[in-house]
Protein backbone atom coordinates (compact mmCIF):
# COMPACT_ATOMS: atom_id res chain seq x y z
CA UNK A 1 0.00 0.00 0.00
CA UNK A 2 1.45 3.37 -0.97
CA UNK A 3 1.63 6.41 1.25
CA UNK A 4 -0.95 8.20 -0.95
CA UNK A 5 -3.38 5.28 -0.68
CA UNK A 6 -2.92 5.23 3.09
CA UNK A 7 -3.55 8.96 3.30
CA UNK A 8 -6.69 8.73 1.15
CA UNK A 9 -7.93 5.86 3.29
CA UNK A 10 -7.29 7.98 6.39
CA UNK A 11 -9.13 10.91 4.76
CA UNK A 12 -12.15 8.67 4.12
CA UNK A 13 -12.09 7.35 7.71
CA UNK A 14 -11.75 10.87 9.10
CA UNK A 15 -14.67 12.18 7.05
CA UNK A 16 -16.82 9.21 8.11
CA UNK A 17 -16.25 10.09 11.78
CA UNK A 18 -17.31 13.73 11.46
CA UNK A 19 -21.00 14.28 12.32
CA UNK A 20 -22.96 15.98 9.55
CA UNK A 21 -23.92 18.92 11.75
CA UNK A 22 -20.27 19.55 12.64
CA UNK A 23 -18.98 20.46 9.18
CA UNK A 24 -19.36 24.23 9.58
CA UNK A 25 -17.40 24.01 12.83
CA UNK A 26 -14.81 21.68 11.24
CA UNK A 27 -14.40 24.08 8.32
CA UNK A 28 -13.93 27.03 10.69
CA UNK A 29 -11.42 25.20 12.90
CA UNK A 30 -9.33 23.93 9.98
CA UNK A 31 -9.43 27.20 8.01
CA UNK A 32 -8.40 29.15 11.11
CA UNK A 33 -5.49 26.77 11.72
CA UNK A 34 -4.41 26.95 8.08
CA UNK A 35 -4.40 30.75 8.09
CA UNK A 36 -2.69 30.91 11.50
CA UNK A 37 0.20 28.95 9.99
CA UNK A 38 0.14 30.67 6.61
CA UNK A 39 3.20 32.64 5.49
CA UNK A 40 2.60 36.28 4.63
CA UNK A 41 3.42 35.58 0.99
CA UNK A 42 0.46 33.19 0.75
CA UNK A 43 -1.81 35.69 2.51
CA UNK A 44 -0.61 38.26 -0.04
CA UNK A 45 -1.51 35.98 -2.95
CA UNK A 46 -5.00 35.45 -1.49
CA UNK A 47 -5.78 38.99 -0.36
CA UNK A 48 -3.34 41.40 -1.97
CA UNK A 49 -1.83 42.30 1.41
CA UNK A 50 0.61 40.53 3.70
CA UNK A 51 -1.41 40.83 6.89
CA UNK A 52 -5.13 40.56 6.11
CA UNK A 53 -5.57 37.24 7.90
CA UNK A 54 -9.30 37.84 8.46
CA UNK A 55 -9.84 38.23 4.71
CA UNK A 56 -7.74 35.12 4.03
CA UNK A 57 -9.96 33.17 6.45
CA UNK A 58 -13.11 34.45 4.75
CA UNK A 59 -11.80 33.52 1.29
CA UNK A 60 -10.89 29.99 2.39
CA UNK A 61 -14.06 29.55 4.44
CA UNK A 62 -16.11 30.47 1.36
CA UNK A 63 -13.95 28.28 -0.90
CA UNK A 64 -14.54 25.16 1.21
CA UNK A 65 -18.25 25.89 1.73
CA UNK A 66 -19.70 23.49 -0.85
CA UNK A 67 -20.46 19.99 0.47
CA UNK A 68 -18.32 18.43 -2.25
CA UNK A 69 -15.31 20.30 -0.82
CA UNK A 70 -15.26 18.19 2.38
CA UNK A 71 -12.70 15.76 0.96
CA UNK A 72 -10.58 18.59 -0.38
CA UNK A 73 -10.63 20.37 3.00
CA UNK A 74 -9.36 17.31 4.85
CA UNK A 75 -6.83 16.46 2.13
CA UNK A 76 -5.49 20.02 2.13
CA UNK A 77 -5.27 20.02 5.93
CA UNK A 78 -3.34 16.74 5.84
CA UNK A 79 -0.98 18.12 3.18
CA UNK A 80 -0.38 21.47 4.88
CA UNK A 81 -0.52 20.62 8.58
CA UNK A 82 0.15 16.89 8.44
CA UNK A 83 -2.30 14.13 9.22
CA UNK A 84 -1.35 13.80 12.90
CA UNK A 85 -1.73 17.56 13.52
CA UNK A 86 -5.05 17.62 11.65
CA UNK A 87 -6.40 14.70 13.67
CA UNK A 88 -5.27 16.33 16.92
CA UNK A 89 -6.99 19.54 15.85
CA UNK A 90 -10.22 17.68 15.10
CA UNK A 91 -10.04 15.79 18.38
CA UNK A 92 -9.60 19.06 20.29
CA UNK A 93 -12.66 20.49 18.47
CA UNK A 94 -14.89 18.16 20.55
CA UNK A 95 -16.98 17.05 17.58
CA UNK A 96 -18.88 14.54 19.71
CA UNK A 97 -21.04 17.41 20.97
CA UNK A 98 -22.58 17.56 17.48
CA UNK A 99 -23.79 13.96 17.61
CA UNK A 100 -27.57 13.72 17.84
CA UNK A 101 -29.94 10.80 18.20
CA UNK A 102 -30.36 10.84 14.40
CA UNK A 103 -26.70 10.02 13.85
CA UNK A 104 -25.17 6.76 14.98
CA UNK A 105 -22.60 7.58 17.62
CA UNK A 106 -19.01 6.50 17.24
CA UNK A 107 -16.40 5.72 19.82
CA UNK A 108 -14.95 9.09 20.86
CA UNK A 109 -11.51 7.54 20.93
CA UNK A 110 -11.67 6.61 17.25
CA UNK A 111 -9.73 9.67 16.12
CA UNK A 112 -7.16 9.03 18.84
CA UNK A 113 -6.68 5.47 17.69
CA UNK A 114 -6.31 6.65 14.09
CA UNK A 115 -3.59 9.03 15.22
CA UNK A 116 -1.58 6.28 16.83
CA UNK A 117 -2.14 3.64 14.22
CA UNK A 118 -2.14 5.27 10.82
CA UNK A 119 -1.30 8.96 10.88
CA UNK A 120 2.38 9.23 10.10
CA UNK A 121 3.71 12.60 8.99
CA UNK A 122 6.78 12.88 6.85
Amino acid sequence: MTHDTTELDLVDKTIALIPGQAWIHVRQVIVTALVDNMPGSVVHRLTGTYDDFAQAEKILFDYYELPEKKNELIIDAFKIMGSANTLQLLESAQLERFITDDIPSTDSSAVSSMQGGQAQDN
